[in-house]
């Protein structure tokens, strides 16, 4: 079962999130902020996916992604917005996200994004048990 971290102070989106993607068999934590993600990440098992909105109080969502990239988290991240621009588009990339997601959120489009994200790990994951001394030389 694939765990996922939802972090937006949307309360209404988040629970819908929440309840759909659990209906769908993934496990769900959520945090209203960048910094409440941070404490959860560092005493929770590790997340297979991260879901961020950008404009937070306290910590925005690429605050908490550039955190994340620092701490060399091996995470997959979807960056989501209602107020999307190139700049924050290219940065949120730049930053290791996976995806950047224009709100309102359609759940299809959600869900195949988390399973491209997911197959896309496994398969770099694979690669490199095959290839150890590959990654080792970079």
């Amino acid at each position: 079962m694939s765990r996922i971290l939802i972090v937006d102070d949307e309360v209404k989106l988040v629970k819908k999130l929440k309840k759909l993607l659990e209906n769908d068999g993934y496990e769900i934590e959520t945090a209203g902020n960048g910094k409440e993600a941070l404490q959860i990440i560092k005493n929770a098992k590790p997340f297979d996916v991260i879901i961020s909105d950008i404009r937070m109080e306290e910590m925005d969502g690429l605050t908490f992604l550039k955190e994340v990239h620092h701490m060399g988290l091996d995470v997959g991240v979807i960056m989501i917005t209602g107020y999307g621009d190139m700049d924050t588009f290219l940065e949120s990339l730049y930053f290791g996200a996976f995806e950047y997601i224009n709100k309102p959120v359609h759940y299809d489009k959600l869900v195949e994004t988390i399973n491209k994200l997911l197959h896309d790990r496994e398969r770099e994951k694979k690669k490199k048990r095959r290839h150890p001394k590959a990654r080792k030389e970079k």
